[in-house]
């Protein structure tokens, strides 16, 4: 188990130098950030703590990579397995714990850390046969197939969006259309078989700009409702809705040229964890942007005109 730790840390060390970064310069540099980033988090937002602690806590589910833990399970005892899984959440989760901590709010820590535990013992719920329409054409197939196995977290920002109207709470309405934009993002996690890019008569340029140009408009069609939702209550502030949305949309916009900066790995932990990062400090998105925007445009000269 000591082994796997320390290939980890080594393989670490070698995305950061793919990425142009020198590691013991990112490990001084990320702590601050994150600091800095959850430190005006917890200054702009009402009742940070409750959403703070489930950033947390999705970010520990999201992140675990099914066929590395399959490699794992490949290589290592069950015990061993088991005990490399909770210490790999653990870790996701220690800063968002240490924050908590920092802040005094020990009941949302202690929720943070049992439900990463918890998380760790959870399996890939089965695959049902169950065939839904979608208001998506088959082109991109990201939103068909993603929108299928993702429709009840739809229902569920839905049901927010009405529950902040109930209860006078415009931040939530605001985090229902967040979870939208978040929910679309995952479906650009996973590469692309080379053939479904190959089939595209475009340049690179042409080929991200049709991916964006789609992803942004089906994604405003799922985030239509909610602004419908909010309209009742919150007219006077849609001017704030709108601002998040832009944010929102640029989250999902950085998956998708990450996807194809990555072209043959699709989105890892440390691509996840960089999106975590321009969560809690959206800014770097205006570097994050084009630094793999550029990278994508050279992976797919190979497969393009």
């Amino acid at each position: 188990m000591k082994l796997y730790f320390i290939l980890l840390f080594k393989r670490l060390n070698r995305h950061l130098k793919d990425f142009g970064i020198e590691p013991l310069i990112a490990y001084l540099i990320i702590p601050g950030l994150f600091y800095w980033g959850s430190t005006s988090f917890f200054d702009k937002v009402m009742y940070p703590n409750y959403f703070y602690m489930l950033i947390g806590i999705v970010t520990v589910f999201i992140i675990r990579y099914p066929k590395h833990d399959e490699l794992i399970k490949q290589h290592f005892l069950l015990t061993d397995f088991k005990s490399i899984v909770v210490i790999n959440h653990i870790l996701l989760a220690i800063p968002f714990i240490l924050f908590l901590v920092f802040r005094m709010y020990y009941e949302e820590a202690l929720i943070v850390f049992g439900m990463t535990i918890f998380i760790s013992f959870i399996k890939k719920p089965g695959k049902f046969n169950l065939t839904l329409p979608t208001p998506f054409f088959r082109w991109p197939f990201e939103f068909a197939i993603g929108f299928r196995k993702t429709f009840w977290m739809f229902l569920l920002s839905y049901g927010i969006a009405i529950i902040s109207i109930n209860v006078n709470n415009f931040n939530l309405g605001i985090f229902s259309i967040l979870s939208i934009f978040f929910i679309c993002s995952m479906y650009y996690s996973k590469p692309d078989p080379q053939f479904y890019i190959w089939i595209h008569d475009m340049n690179p340029q042409g080929f991200l700009k049709h991916k964006i140009s789609i992803a942004s408009k089906y994604s405003i069609v799922l985030t239509f409702p909610i602004f419908l939702i909010l309209s009742i209550s919150y007219i006077d502030q849609m001017h704030i809705a709108l601002i998040f949305s832009f944010l929102g949309l640029l989250y999902m916009i950085m998956y998708i040229v990450i996807k194809y900066a990555f072209l043959r790995d699709g989105v890892g932990m440390f691509q996840g964890i960089i999106g975590v990062l321009c969560i809690l400090f959206p800014p770097a998105m205006l570097i994050v942007i084009p630094y793999f925007y550029f990278k994508a445009q050279r992976n797919l000269n190979s497969l393009l005109k």
